[in-house]
């Protein structure tokens, strides 16, 4: 961490645990627009990295460590009295690294994904707009966010601002929030995942499978979700279909997939997704964010959603439709169906727009 006896002011602070490195050169993808913003209307900023020492994810090089002061906040997490709450430790511990560590540090903004460290920085600055940018897909009942028409009270408490990649997510927000919260402290700024040429014109038997393994589901939940996709490929009897496997990227061996690869037609899909996009026409996932990526390279997706509250796609998104693998054999099919899932998802992935974003910051 840079020197605390050095005083430096920041118009932006930007915070994000290590596990968010999942693009070239080790970056954040989902602060690169932002950042780039900065550096080109000249916003002084820092950014801080959160260790996580089971991510398979490399550090970022552009990102100061904030490995000592993470375990500092876990001790004392552990330490203080019981009787507090969550929220109310960590403004202590935040009021604690006010005068120590960010004593010599000052900052108008803060962003973070994934509310990380929210309430450390709420307790180190009272006032300061904090934002937290979206990741990944976001409905009514989505944990942290929205649960039975009520904002999540660590953004309520903490006062946050939430960044949103397209107006339909908006919409969606405010329309289940019997508060109205969101109505006000949502901001559609647009993202990094943009709408793109087509990259398929007919269906070439290379499937996409994004997996969703990951210690979020219990282990009968992964089960369920493992045997879904698998059944699927065995039942797949065309022997010129390819499947191309990529798993989650926090995806710590929660299930065994040894069975799977040993399926000839079965692979282990490029590390870079628009390299998978670039190999593969098709895709196959439960309920990953990447059914909008691909969509907006007219990529269609087969939805496998074993477990309902899992089902968010159908319940929530209006996905266009629910065909088979056969269906998109048909050239003039698989055109207009890529077609169709490009527009629906510009509606909730937006280009970038750099003066909205500005313009929020103090």
């Amino acid at each position: 961490m840079c020197s605390i006896f050095i005083k430096r002011e920041y118009d932006v602070i930007f915070y994000s645990p290590q596990h968010f490195n999942r693009g070239s050169q080790d970056k954040n993808m989902y602060f690169m627009h932002v950042i780039n913003a900065c550096k080109e209307e000249g916003i002084s900023y820092e950014i801080f990295e959160e260790p996580d020492f089971s991510s398979s994810c490399n550090r970022n090089k552009n990102a100061i460590p904030f490995d000592f002061i993470f375990l500092l906040i876990i001790f004392f997490r552990k330490v203080f009295n019981s009787e507090m709450n969550d929220r109310e430790k960590d403004i202590k511990i935040g009021g604690f690294l006010s005068k120590t560590f960010f004593r010599n540090i000052t900052f108008n903004n803060v962003i973070t994904i994934s509310q990380s460290m929210v309430s450390i920085f709420r307790g180190i600055d009272e006032v300061c707009p904090i934002f937290d940018i979206q990741h990944g897909i976001v409905h009514p009942n989505k944990l942290n966010y929205l649960m039975e028409g009520h904002p999540d009270k660590n953004i309520k408490e903490n006062n946050l601002q939430i960044l949103l990649s397209g107006n339909s997510y908006k919409k969606l927000m405010i329309e289940n929030d019997y508060s109205t919260y969101f109505k006000n402290s949502s901001h559609v700024i647009g993202g990094y995942i943009t709408r793109d040429a087509l990259r398929h014109d007919s269906f070439n038997s290379n499937i996409l499978v994004s997996l969703q393994f990951t210690h979020d589901h219990s282990v009968n939940e992964n089960a369920i979700l493992l045997a879904s996709v698998e059944n699927l490929i065995r039942s797949t009897t065309d022997e010129t279909i390819n499947f191309y496997l990529k798993n989650h990227p926090r995806f710590n061996n929660e299930v065994n997939l040894t069975e799977l690869f040993s399926l000839n037609n079965v692979k282990l899909a490029p590390i870079d997704i628009n390299d998978c996009f670039d190999l593969c026409s098709l895709q196959i996932t439960a309920y990953s964010t990447s059914v909008f990526e691909a969509a907006l390279k007219g990529i269609p997706t087969i939805l496998v959603s074993p477990i309902s509250k899992y089902n968010y796609f159908k319940n929530y998104f209006s996905y266009p439709f629910s065909n088979t693998i056969q269906d998109f054999f048909n050239q003039d099919f698989y055109k207009e169906s890529s077609l169709q899932v490009q527009d629906w998802a510009s509606s909730y992935y937006s280009d970038f727009d750099k003066k909205i974003f500005i313009n929020l910051l103090r």
